[in-house]
């Protein structure tokens, strides 16, 4: 476990395969949305919430290909292709499917 990690640093930025966890302390829910949304991946990412609205902002504004809500993201989907957002964009579409 790493805290007080700076969101631009590597191992904040890069994909570790591991038990690694990397804690970015943030000051409210724009500054945790904008690191969020700052990393090149954007594979899957999860909101803890009972308040309706940020859980909407959060699903209206995350760029992630899998958003999970109260849930954590370990285990889930391994059986659907994704590939994120971000730099790598999602998968292309097969003939006759959409990816909405």
């Amino acid at each position: 476990m790493f805290d007080h990690v700076k969101a631009q640093t590597r191992i904040a930025q890069e994909e570790i395969f591991g038990p690694v966890v990397s804690v970015i302390r943030v000051k409210g829910f724009e500054e945790a949305m904008e690191v969020a949304n700052g990393v090149q991946f954007g594979l899957s990412s999860s909101i803890f919430t009972g308040d309706p609205a940020k859980l909407f902002r959060f699903v209206d504004h995350i760029e992630t290909g899998i958003v999970h809500v109260n849930s954590g993201t370990p285990g889930g989907e391994a059986q659907m292709p994704f590939g994120g957002i971000e730099g790598h964009g999602p998968r292309p579409a097969r003939a006759g499917r959409s990816n909405t």
